[in-house]
Order: structure tokens, then sequence, then C-alpha cells
């Protein structure tokens, strides 16, 4: 019994000491929070103390298996204009349209997407077709050639003109529409490319409409005005070979064409020229200038010329003659007015059937007091067969001024207006 009651004074004993163990912890805690412990003393780091440092690779995080926050991170959209600071706006504007164009991609439907490839596709074909026709003239085949590539031909050949309904000018000889044997021709004479003034003369020329050309000296105008004569009647000579025999006949009515010109000197060159070209085409040039008898000159005016075929040169065009020989009827005439006069009014010559006229230099003309004498040389001439080209060498003015009646039937082509 003593035993007894001895351990349980003992027990008793023991938790009150458990009691008051507890009560001093609680007694200094509330001390120590409200009142203040004693603070530790700052440890003092010493030069030699390694600092420890913990590293751990991104990699190696966890938490971004499992946690939508980390795994997908939240991009900053700003609305209007507006960037974020700091950051390469480049780099922010490829960003921006990436996901704005993955989210409209993620949206579209099958058939949006048809559409959008349509669109495209269409958008490039017009651009691919644009590209095409903005190509340069020099590249383009004559029938691709629209309004705009003509203008700029024009441009790229200081080319002027005045009138309604002119023709487009040539870009090359083989763009014209002449024979192959009259390209020929025109190749072995040297005329590798026309000149501007050409370009534009000769398509005007060949529609039997009148004209009015101005170009610097050297240009060739000459040569654009006596092929104005003669390259309608060299292709017109194939059709009329059946009829030479009948032709001859008709020898006493006079050129096709007469070229003006106001000196002996301009004229002779003129007539170098014309039978350089002429000569291969069969085309009969006679020149009636002074320092020449009137009775030699009417003789060459009266006399024909000899046109054969199956030659070995090969240089005759007219098919279907085997070493056959006809006087052919004088196709052109070149003379200064006064001559010409001269020989109408002594009757060796007419001009019954005188469809060209060409007035080269036509300013000087005027200038050396022939305005009379090429009037009368017109009133010769029927009405319904005159074709007037007239070369009015570097003045416009001065020939419009003495074709005042009817100056708005003429064409006028101008080559280097824009330089002077």
């Amino acid at each position: 019994m003593e035993r007894e009651t001895n351990g349980t004074e003992d027990e008793e004993g023991r938790q009150k000491i458990r009691e008051e163990k507890d009560k001093s912890k609680e007694l200094h805690a509330i001390k120590e929070r409200y009142l203040g412990g004693v603070k530790k003393r700052r440890r003092t780091r010493h030069l030699n103390d390694r600092k420890f440092v913990f590293e751990w690779d991104a990699s190696e995080d966890t938490s971004i298996d499992y946690n939508p926050l980390y795994k997908e991170r939240h991009q900053v959209q700003l609305l209007g204009r507006g960037f974020i600071a700091g950051i390469d706006l480049k780099q922010q504007k490829r960003e921006q349209s990436r996901f704005y164009g993955d989210l409209m991609e993620k949206r579209r439907t099958l058939e949006e997407k048809e559409q959008e490839e349509a669109r495209l596709r269409k958008l490039r074909k017009k651009e691919a077709k644009q590209r095409w026709d903005d190509r340069h003239w020099s590249q383009k085949k004559l029938d691709e050639m629209t309004d705009r590539d003509w203008r700029i031909f024009r441009e790229d050949y200081s080319i002027t003109t005045k009138g309604g309904k002119i023709p487009n000018p040539i870009r090359s000889w083989k763009d014209s529409s002449l024979p192959p044997h009259i390209l020929e021709v025109i190749d072995k004479c040297g005329y590798k490319e026309p000149t501007p003034i050409q370009r534009q003369a000769i398509p005007i020329g060949l529609q039997n409409r009148d004209i009015i050309g101005v170009a610097e000296t050297g240009s060739g105008k000459t040569a654009a005005w006596g092929h104005v004569g003669m390259l309608p009647w060299g292709k017109r000579v194939a059709q009329c070979v059946p009829r030479l025999p009948h032709r001859i006949e008709e020898s006493d009515q006079g050129p096709y064409a007469i070229i003006l010109a106001p000196t002996r000197e301009l004229a002779q060159q003129i007539e170098e020229e014309t039978i350089k070209f002429g000569k291969p085409l069969g085309i009969r040039t006679v020149a009636v200038i002074g320092g020449i008898s009137r009775e030699d000159q009417g003789f060459r005016l009266r006399m024909g010329c000899e046109v054969s075929g199956g030659g070995t040169s090969g240089e005759w065009f007219i098919p279907g003659l085997q070493m056959l020989t006809f006087l052919v009827p004088l196709q052109i005439v070149i003379a200064t007015p006064g001559r010409l006069i001269d020989v109408l009014e002594n009757r060796y010559l007419v001009l019954s059937r005188c469809t060209y006229v060409v007035l080269d230099e036509a300013d000087r003309m005027i200038d050396m007091g022939f305005e009379p004498d090429v009037q009368k040389i017109l009133e010769h001439m029927p009405v319904t067969n005159q074709k007037p080209d007239t070369d009015e060498a570097e003045d416009p003015e001065k020939m419009l001024a003495n074709f005042e009646s009817g100056k708005h039937k003429y064409r006028q082509v101008g080559a280097g207006w824009r330089s002077r």
C-alpha cells in the first residue's frame, strides 16, 4: 500500500514540473514577442570564407509540367500602336503578326481557306499580267503594243504629230507592211533603221494622205519624202505587170510623182539617192535642172526605161518575166521650180497623172521667192490627184502661213522639236 501511494505522488510531482516548464517557456515567448528578446549578433564574414550559391537549371523546374501558368506564359497584348518598353520593336511586331496569323488560321474554316487561296492566286495572276504588260515596247510584238507603248515610243524618238487618225509609226523596217523584196532593197541601200521622221512620215504617206514635216538637217527628210512616193508604186507594180504594154501608151501622161528642190545641187543629191533606191525596183527617175539644154531634157523625159525579169543578179522584183523588156513610163521627176515651169510651158512634160508632190526645203524655197512658181506648178496638176508632201526643214511657221486656206487637211509630223 505504501508503494502505490509513493508512486502516485511521484507522478503528480513530475506533472507539476512539466507544467511549470511549459509556463516558463510560454512566458518567455510572450516576453520576446512584446518586450523583445536578446538580438543575435550578426556573424562577420571573412574574405577567405566561401559563399554557397544555389545553382539549378531551368529544365529541372518540375512545376512547369503541371502548372499551366508556367507552361503557357501570358503575352501582353497592347491596343493601338503601343509597345512594351525595353524590347526590340521589330521583334514585337513579328511576334504580334505571328500571333494574329496563327489565331486567324485556327478560326478559319476549310471553305474560307479555299477562298483565300483562290484570292491569292488571282492576285498573283494579276500582278504577273501587270508585269507582262509593263514590258518595254522593244520587248513586245507589234500586235501587243498598246496606246501607252506608242506614246512612250514617240517620246523616245521625240516624235510629235498633229491631225486626226494618224497611223502608228513603224518600229523597224521589218514591222512595216512593205513586201520582202522592197525590204531587201532597203537593206542593200544601207538603211538599217528608219530615222524618227521616216518612222512617222512613211506610214502617213502610204495612206495617200498629206504631210507637213519638220525636222533638223540630216535627219533623213529627203529620203522619207522621196520614198513615200516610190514605195506605194513599188508595192503595186507587181500587180500591173500584165498591163505594162498598155501602160506604154500612157507614157505621154507624165510622171507619178514630182520632187521640187530650191537649188540644183540639192536636186542632184536627191536624184542620186532616189536612183540608188529606185533602180533595183525598176523605177525611172529624171532630174530637170538648169545647165542642161531643154531639148536634151525633153528627150530624156519622153524616153522610157528598160525593166527586165529573170536576171542573174536578182535585183529585179517583177515576177513572171523571162528575158522580156518593156518601155515603162516615167515615174519620178526631180526638178527645181524654175526649170520645171519652163519644161511644162514648152510642152515637154505634163502632169496629168501626177499623184505625189514633194517640196523639199520648202521654207528655203519660199525665202528664195519660189512661192509663185510652186503655185503655178500645182495649177498644172489635176485637182483630184494632188498629194503634197511638204518638207519644212527647221521652220514650221513659215509654211503654215502659206497654207492658211487648207492647212487643216495636212498631217503635221515633227521630229526633234523639243530639243530645239
